[in-house]
């Protein structure tokens, strides 16, 4: 069986449903824990009663984890939401039993193709990583780490045991949105593992964790209705910036990054996912006191937003 891992608040919940529903698609055996980062979240989680997935109350990790209780006056919401990545694989890694492998994933991940493609590249190692793989456009982008925390898969064993305990107190001492030299959030840590954890495996699939940073629209194309980046398969996406600035119509970000929005990017990679958070946002508006939470920008800055994202040609709906 597989196991995952993530964590969101409910400003992601929706996106942590599309996840879930594209792991039913597409992760085989597998269990997905799910860290709730508020209340309204592990509510939702528990009215749902989802398959293959365990949400775990933020209490329970804290209670665990003194020192993640005490991280939290010490720091903003987003930086302790990233000190929690690494607690949340030493919980789970100490507790468990009957799994081999473990991968945490960020919320806004979503599969489009069988997980196994992912294994058959690092099954044997007690670590991987995905590198950014950034696009000469985003080189400069270095700066904030040359590994993506939103996908980490450690070995149920002494040295991926090893790793998480050091990344995990790494990130006690300091987890800031703040570039340094050798420091970045939870992230810029990883540029160090390699060298530490020589067993460390860097997946080098162009279809796993490809995101706007290394999105080059010239090498995606549509095949029989599957994705392909550089002739392979589309595994997972990392939709970083994607944000909702209209009823149905959402900024994809890529703009930022210098990327054009192809017919295949569109149809292919962001219309399936916009169908699918939208399918997921009205079953969450019809679970009672959950629509409530929803967070609502004022009408200015949704206007704002949109006007930004129409003249950079970077809007996405699921209908267009």
């Amino acid at each position: 069986m597989r196991r995952y891992c993530t964590l969101f608040d409910r400003n992601y919940l929706a996106r942590g449903l599309a996840l879930h529903r594209s792991l039913m698609r597409h992760g085989g055996d597998f269990t997905l824990h799910v860290l709730c980062l508020d209340e309204s979240v592990r509510k939702a989680l528990c009215v749902l009663d989802l398959p293959r997935l365990e949400p775990i109350p933020m209490q329970a990790l804290e209670d665990w984890d003194s020192e993640l209780h005490a991280a939290r006056s010490s720091r903003g919401l987003v930086e302790f939401y990233f000190t929690c990545k690494p607690s949340l694989l030493a919980f789970l890694l100490k507790r468990g039993t009957g799994f081999e492998r473990l991968a945490y994933l960020d919320s806004d991940l979503f599969f489009f193709s069988d997980a196994a493609l992912v294994e058959q590249e690092c099954a044997d190692s007690p670590l991987a990583l995905t590198p950014h793989r950034f696009s000469a456009r985003n080189s400069h982008l270095r700066r904030f780490g040359l590994f993506n925390a939103g996908w980490v898969r450690v070995g149920n064993n002494a040295e991926a045991w090893r790793f998480v305990s050091w990344w995990r107190d790494r990130c006690m001492e300091w987890c800031r949105i703040a570039v340094e030299d050798t420091r970045y959030g939870d992230q810029k840590y990883l540029d160090q593992v390699p060298g530490l954890f020589p067993g460390t495996k860097i997946v080098l699939h162009p279809g796993v964790n490809a995101g706007p940073w290394n999105l080059d629209p010239r090498r995606v194309e549509l095949s029989a209705g599957a994705v392909l980046i550089e002739r392979s398969p589309l595994v997972f996406f990392h939709f970083h910036l994607l944000r909702r600035i209209l009823l149905g119509l959402y900024d994809s970000g890529l703009y930022e990054y210098g990327v054009e929005i192809t017919p295949a990017i569109r149809r292919g990679i962001y219309q399936p996912y916009l169908a699918e958070l939208a399918d997921c946002e009205r079953q969450l508006r019809r679970l009672p006191d959950i629509g409530q939470h929803y967070p609502r920008d004022s009408a200015l800055r949704r206007l704002a937003q949109t006007a930004r994202a129409l003249a950079h040609q970077s809007t996405v709906s699921a209908a267009s």
